[in-house]
């Protein structure tokens, strides 16, 4: 979706969804514990006539927060909840999980699962490359015919909202082989935390510009803002993905790591190795060895940055907007905490533009064995109808009081594209008018969690200083979008991985002085290209 208005038809939009219940084979199907130790009969027909057990995969934590908290209030569980209930009272689909691991985890036994053809019988895939091999290894259903057939009107706008695009990876030989689990692109974005009483204690601006930005990181690693009478904080965060934790830095002057470009002439070309990088890494360079960035950041990944923000360590950082929930307690050590969000600042003061891909989380695939893959978009006709179709029961499935990740407790989902744009943009409204009490939707959802105690929920969607803030005044008008993002190349089958690994390894040596970044990064071009590079953006840009 390439404008904001255009979701509010999607709360319009009309939905049909399948019913009829399901039912299999021989009886006999067996619960799959949390972590998979269950029997693998595909298409079983449950002890309830009219039900069918399904083993699902997915990457959600079992030891998860909030679900301990849920279990606690509700006695829910991962495989007795308010939307398992709902998708066998509706679709008759008893929900097991043979696989249930975090996500890294998952991507794994993923894999392993894939080379001993053990495979649940519905499961999200992550990795392109998993992807292409289960596809052209025969393994999975053909979903094409099956989206046409089954999709409702509010999936199909909902999935396709940002173009067709999202189907790419999933298309081998002229076939769709998954459903995309559609996510707001919105999660792209990289904003800039800041300590707001840092900047004031300082007598400091706003950053708007990448030297500001330098300055306000000298400011609080050299002016003692904890006031400890120690110079022991650190100016700006960052972690050893380097890449990911300051791509809004490098946003901020025209560079755009790991993201692929359309040049002047049409074809697509790697951020990550284009010249605009060396100003960036010049400036992270002297950060760092003026000691405003932290020392062991190559060892630390972002749970441990966090650590360093929360306990009152750090007083600016870029990041996605739920990483919230992570310094919201910093108050819990200091009550005078205050985080916000600001708009990115750029060279010069310019507008900073926001590369995006087509978001999802991950593809719905259906084993080849399972005789009813028609069920994964049943499943996500009723969850979008659930969520946002006329008679929507939003608030009931997103939040208990204060446990608010209630949308993603079910084995299949798929959310609005604007979903948190259009909650920002109605409280914000709400807010000026004082009409809170008429929000309906996803902002009452949201608001509600506000109201419930949910601090996060405030530091996202607020109505000022808040990422949706930013969000609100850059999208769609100030979006790149990925000129590429079909299946892996044979090149990118084999090097991709390594080539990743070198540009960790050349970026962070850069950053800390081990090597020069004018020589270093024309070094590291030059091995990322050797590596596969050349070929990888020859592949890339060839004719389909």
């Amino acid at each position: 979706m390439r404008r904001k208005q255009a979701v509010m038809s999607l709360l319009a939009a009309a939905l049909m969804i399948g019913t009829a219940a399901c039912s299999g084979g021989n009886d006999g199907g067996n619960n799959a514990g949390d972590n998979g130790n269950g029997a693998n009969q595909t298409g079983n027909a449950g002890a309830d006539s009219g039900t069918i057990d399904v083993q699902f995969g997915s990457g959600a934590d079992p030891n998860a927060e909030f679900m301990a908290k849920l279990q606690k209030k509700t006695g829910e569980t991962w495989e007795d909840n308010r939307w398992t209930r709902l998708y066998k009272e509706k679709l008759g689909v008893v929900t097991h999980y043979k696989m249930m691991y975090p996500y890294a985890d998952y991507n794994t036994q993923l894999k392993l699962a894939i080379t001993s053809g053990d495979l649940p019988d519905i499961f999200p895939v992550n990795d392109k490359a998993d992807l292409k091999q289960l596809a052209e290894g025969g393994a999975i259903a053909d979903m094409g015919p099956v989206y046409d057939k089954y999709a409702s009107p509010l999936l199909k706008s909902i999935i396709e909202a940002e173009t067709k695009s999202i189907f790419d990876p999933v298309t081998f030989g002229g076939k769709i082989y998954g459903i995309p689990q559609k996510m707001p692109s919105t999660n792209g974005y990289s904003h800039l935390w800041i300590r707001e009483d840092w900047l004031k204690k300082l007598n400091l601006e706003r950053p708007k510009t990448m030297d500001d930005v330098y300055a306000v990181a000298q400011a609080f690693a050299k002016q003692d803002p904890d006031g400890n009478g120690k110079a022991d904080t650190i100016g700006l965060g960052l972690n050893k993905d380097v890449l990911y934790s300051t791509r809004g830095l490098f946003w901020g002057f025209g560079a755009y790591p790991d993201f692929w470009l359309q040049d002047a002439g049409g074809k697509a070309q790697y951020g990550t190795v284009l010249p605009e990088m060396k100003q960036p890494l010049e400036l992270l360079a002297r950060m760092y060895k003026e000691g405003l960035l932290d020392k062991e950041f190559g060892t630390k990944d972002e749970s441990k940055e966090m650590e360093s923000a929360v306990a009152g360590k750090m007083g600016m950082f870029y990041g996605p907007h739920w990483l919230a929930y992570s310094v919201e307690k910093t108050s819990e050590n200091d009550k005078n905490a205050k985080w916000i969000a600001i708009p990115l600042p750029g060279e010069g003061g310019n507008p900073v533009h926001i590369p995006l891909d087509n978001a999802t989380d991950g593809y719905l695939i259906a084993n080849k064995n399972f005789p009813h893959p028609e069920l994964i978009v049943e499943m996500l006709n009723l969850y979008v109808d659930t969520m946002f179709g006329e008679t929507n029961r939003f608030e009931e499935f997103w939040s208990d009081g204060d446990i608010d990740s209630l949308w993603n407790m079910g084995p299949v989902h798929a959310l609005m594209p604007s979903l948190d744009l259009v909650g920002h943009q109605d409280i914000k409204q709400a807010v000026a008018d004082n009409a809170t009490d008429q929000l309906r939707g996803v902002a009452k959802g949201f608001y509600k969690s506000m109201q419930d105690g949910v601090v996060g929920m405030s530091m996202m969607f607020g109505p000022t200083d808040t990422p949706f803030a930013f969000v609100d005044q850059s999208y769609p008008d100030d979006v790149i979008w990925s000129a590429y993002s079909g299946a892996p190349t044979p090149t990118m089958v084999g090097s991709w991985s390594s080539m990743g690994e070198l540009e960790a390894t050349a970026m962070t040596a850069m950053i800390q002085g081990k090597e020069d970044v004018a020589s270093g990064f024309d070094k590291f071009v030059d091995s990322w290209n050797k590596l596969g590079g050349k070929q990888v953006v020859e592949e890339v840009n060839a004719p389909q």
